[in-house]
Formats: structure tokens, sequence, C-alpha cells
């Protein structure tokens, strides 16, 4: 059941400019921020003046995901249809954001090289926790709505939503919640499974590419076009996916030759 109550925070908050969705995505930057602080100084033992300096890198890369997010989207648009805009593209921003932080820590904080990949491990559970309050961002306004379905599950959203906006009348896949599931469930698996810290990022990379490609591929019910005949996004996952492989495989056969 759709919560009524998002419909009248959301034009409570139109006159100033907001909605509930940039709310949600304020309380996730929140709790990302703290976590991020929290694993540098007390996971990784970082002082405060190396903390300062690596959060100033990572508000550039988060700044970086944003327009990453906004720019992959609008091209894509362009190509399909000669109009430069669209809305945003999570993990295309998500990648921009990864390269341009792990550059900036490489040309910048030289001593900690070696330590990117720890670096990422420890901020990649706070990625899922902000991403997992965005998602409810997106429940709350009903973007990256679901198809249509009969079970028990579906929602109904109402007048001042986005699905009610493109003309939809029955319950669809509340597919916002169940990305959010998945993301706080891997943010508490990752985050309170030590032994597998060294592999946090991989194991995001390749467990959220598969989600999200069989989320776009079977309950994504918005319409955000097609490249090669499947959603972007689809293809951004198996991307995703790849890469968390290879980097898993790297890690690996680096421990074994250290073991050797």
């Amino acid at each position: 059941m759709y919560p009524e109550i998002f419909v009248k925070m959301n034009e409570f908050l139109e006159p100033i400019g907001l909605d509930t969705f940039v709310l949600f995505i304020g309380i996730g930057l929140v709790f990302l921020l703290n976590f991020v602080i929290n694993g540098f100084e007390k996971e990784l033992g970082f002082s405060r003046q190396k903390t300062n300096r690596l959060l100033l890198l990572f508000g550039i890369g988060l700044a970086v995901t944003y327009g990453f997010a906004l720019f992959f989207d609008a091209l894509f648009h362009y190509f399909e249809d000669g109009e430069f805009s669209g809305g945003i593209t999570y993990i295309a921003g998500f990648m921009g954001g990864v390269i341009c932080f792990t550059l900036l820590v490489y040309f910048f904080v030289k001593e900690e090289r070696p330590n990117i990949l720890k670096i990422l491990n420890v901020v990649v559970p706070g990625i899922l926790l902000a991403h997992g309050f965005g998602r409810l961002g997106c429940f709350s306004v009903g973007c990256c709505y679901g198809k249509a379905t009969n079970s028990f599950l579906g929602v109904l959203f109402p007048e001042g939503t986005n699905p009610y906006a493109d003309g939809i009348r029955t319950p669809i896949h509340p597919t916002q919640l169940y990305e959010a599931f998945f993301l706080f469930l891997m943010f508490f698996i990752l985050n309170f499974y030590k032994k597998g810290a060294r592999f946090r990022f991989a194991i995001y990379l390749i467990s959220y590419g598969v989600f999200r490609f069989f989320l776009e591929i079977f309950l994504r019910g918005d319409n955000r076009g097609s490249l090669f005949g499947v959603a972007p996004s689809a293809i951004l996952s198996a991307v995703m996916f790849l890469a968390g492989i290879t980097l898993l495989i790297i890690q690996l056969r680096k421990g074994k030759d250290l073991a050797a």
C-alpha cells in the first residue's frame, strides 16, 4: 500500500523547490559521510588530517558521480530522440565517481596508492546505505517503478506520483522497495562480515550487477528507452558484474601468490 503521506509531504515541499526524494537523498548522504569518516579513522587508522584530505577528494568524487549520472542519461536520450535531457543513471554515475576518486587519491595522496582498494572497501558499505535511502526516495515519488502485477506485492500509486502521471492505474511492482531491501541487506552483510572485508568492493560490483541486471530485464516497467534492445542500465550492470569478477580473480590470484 502506498503511504499517502508522501503525496502530502511533496505538496508541502513543492513551493520551496524540494520533494521527499531530495530529503531521502540528503539523509543517505549524511549516513554515508558519517560512515566513511568512521571507517577512515577507526578501520584504517587514518589521522583526522588525512581523513579530512580524503573527505575533500571524496566530496569531489560525489560531485562527479552526480555529473556523470546526469550526463550519461542526457547523452543517451540525445542519441535516441535528439534531446539532451533526462534523469539520472546511478551506475554510470557510480563508475564515473569511483574512477575520479581513485585518480584523485593516486595523484594527491601518494602514500596511499597501494591502499586504494582498501579505501574503496571501507567506502562501499556507506554507498550501499546511501543508495538504499535514495531508493526509498524513489518510492516516495514513484520514479523507477516496475511492471504491472497481480501479486500481493503490487502497489497502486496515487495521483501526484510518476506512475499516475504516466497513466498507470493498476498495481505495479515496487521495484524501488525491492532494491532498497537488497541494498540494506548487502550493507549489513558487508559491514558485519569482517572476514570478507578485503573483498567488499568486488562483492558489491558482482552482487549489485547481477541484482540490477535482473531487475532491469524482468521487473522494471518505466520507459527509459533501449540500447541494443535492452535498457542502458542493464548493459552497465553487466559491465559492473564483469569488472567485479575480474577484480575478484585478481585478488584471489594475488592471495595465492603471497601464500606460495
